[in-house]
């Protein structure tokens, strides 16, 4: 036996066993080729099972069967090493992954050493290492293990074995070991993209635990839940998200129902796909039906591309339709179609489209009594009411409304760079005796201009409501009120004393639309409804 750091003698050496006889080296020219072979073979990849089956080729053509093995010194015992592959024309070969001790066989000798181990001939009577009597039983006359070293680090091991009369020494020991050399580059580019693969894995989790997380302190942050009230509306809504039931949202202006779309969003299986809201009562009549279903090229003037609409915008996640009771009748009727048969069609097109959407819907209207007078669909409504969820008014619920505005004002003043000012108690008191009519929007808005009017550290109430700061008064001094007048006349008169006191602007935060807490495309619609022309100055 003889253990080799350099190629032995170009005749003979003894071994244990007799003499071997080397022959010939091949020739310099045979030699650069193969190695250039081996260079190809090798470094085309980071694949370790397409550099053993390539190398393994290499070896056999112009070595004869020649077995090859690669095994990698164990990441978690340095004593063993794991096979990480074994191409073998002879033998069935060994499990992959499968581990076995480094002391006592020739891996663990090379390894030892840090120079090649070589067993020429095989010994299966009187063998010096455990590989042997297995190797010799299957044919083979000669082993050699080249340890494979990178940057001075010890990865593991190439073995190769040849036939007894094919001479393994004299006839690819130096290819062999320039072959092991670059197995142990690639070997150490394999470990690599394992490692990296392996963190990305980690990092994967590690993100789906940050999302879960801050999706709940947003689910948590959604709702200031303190009254018994909105304790049970949130209780409602953890019981409908995780199914995929239609969900309406019954509320005054501005009692949160957006948010709590989301929060049924959130909460749901479809947490990862799109929320896509959309406001009814904010779109044209005459383009409500290509924004929702979308359109073909065509379909009419200025479409000049097919255009997806909500519904396959929010394909696999949820669709919230806001303001759905003043959806036209020609809007119901397609609404219809896509709750019962989950297909859409462009306006334009003939090809239905199938879409997989949760409708989320919401409404500050009586449909009940819609469906009465005829102006909305029965059947649609039954469809939307799966599962009604009604959100109290802010004056239902007063025991709120200083959590809640201590949130809005910390929140607020964050954004702002600054610390959230000290309310007084005189102040707690008129915001109380407040109905507020624009429920939890109206607050929030009324706090933000207070903060910006309060640069002091106190908050400051200039714009008051003078009904909040004639409720704060005592009863004897709150002058009798008037009862008030139907409803639509008394909205009408809101929107028309807003625009008179922002001299008809719309838009912008001295807008009618910032001063009543809603969105200047909903206030529009509300005026084109009640028949409000906006004032000379309206944006």
């Amino acid at each position: 036996m003889v253990e080799h750091g350099t190629r032995p003698g170009p005749r003979s050496l003894p071994v244990v066993g007799g003499p071997v006889n080397f022959g010939p080296a091949p020739t310099d020219d045979v030699h650069r080729k193969i190695v250039e072979e081996a260079i190809e073979a090798v470094l085309s990849t980071v694949d370790l099972r397409a550099v053993l089956d390539r190398t393994g080729q290499l070896l056999r053509r112009h070595f004869g069967e020649t077995r090859v093995a690669i095994h990698r010194v164990s990441a978690e015992d340095a004593t063993r090493a794991e096979v990480v592959l074994v191409s073998d024309p002879r033998q069935p070969s060994p499990e992959l992954g499968t581990t076995f001790p480094l002391a006592g066989s020739a891996a663990g000798k090379a390894i030892q050493d840090r120079r090649p181990c070589v067993i020429d001939p095989l010994q299966p009577k009187a063998p010096r290492y455990r590989d042997e009597p297995l190797l010799a039983a299957y044919g083979y006359g000669s082993l050699v293990s080249f340890p494979l070293v990178f940057e001075n680090e010890i990865l593991g091991t190439l073995d190769i074995a040849h036939p007894p009369a094919e001479g393994l020494l004299d006839c690819c020991f130096e290819v062999a070991r320039q072959v092991a050399h670059l197995v142990a580059i690639a070997l150490h580019n394999s470990l690599m993209v394992e490692e990296v693969q392996r963190l990305n894995r980690l990092l994967g989790k590690e993100n789906a635990l940050l999302k879960e997380e801050i999706r709940q302190i947003k689910r948590d942050s959604r709702y200031v839940a303190e009254s018994e009230a909105m304790r049970a509306v949130v209780e409602r809504v953890r019981l409908v998200a995780p199914s995929g039931s239609t969900v309406l949202v019954r509320g005054e202006t501005g009692t949160g129902k957006e948010g709590l779309a989301r929060m049924v969003h959130e909460f749901s299986p479809r947490f990862n796909a799109p929320f896509v809201p959309v406001n009814l009562g904010a779109i044209p009549e005459g383009l409500i039906e290509s924004e929702l279903f979308g359109h073909e090229k065509g379909a009419f003037t200025g479409a000049s591309r097919r255009r997806a609409g909500r519904f396959e915008q929010a394909d696999g996640g949820t669709l919230f339709l806001d303001e759905v009771g003043d959806a036209p009748p020609s809007v119901q009727v397609r609404l219809l179609r896509v709750l019962q048969e989950r297909v859409v069609e462009r306006v334009g097109g003939t090809e239905p489209v199938k879409v997989d959407v949760r409708v989320v819907a919401a409404t500050n209207r009586n449909l009940e009594e819609m469906v009465a007078r005829g102006t909305f669909r029965a059947d649609l409504y039954y469809r939307l009411a799966v599962f009604p969820i009604e959100l109290p008014p802010l004056r239902e619920r007063r025991d709120e409304l200083r959590p809640l505005a201590t949130y809005f004002l910390t929140r607020q003043a964050a954004l702002m760079h600054r610390r959230p000012p000290r309310v007084g108690e005189d102040v707690w008191r008129a915001l109380e005796a407040y109905d507020w009519p624009g429920n939890v929007r109206e607050l929030e808005n009324f706090l933000q201009r207070a903060l910006i009017l309060s640069p002091g550290p106190e908050l400051a109430m200039p714009e008051l409501p003078a009904s909040a700061l004639r409720a704060a008064l005592p009863a004897a001094a709150t002058p009798a009120s008037e009862p008030p007048g139907p409803f639509e006349d008394e909205v009408r008169h809101l929107i028309e004393r807003a625009l008179s006191h922002c001299g008809g602007r719309v838009y912008g935060p001295s807008g009618a639309a910032a001063l009543l807490g809603l969105r200047p495309t909903t206030l529009q619609g509300k005026m084109k409804k009640y028949g409000i022309a906006p004032g000379p100055r309206s944006a």
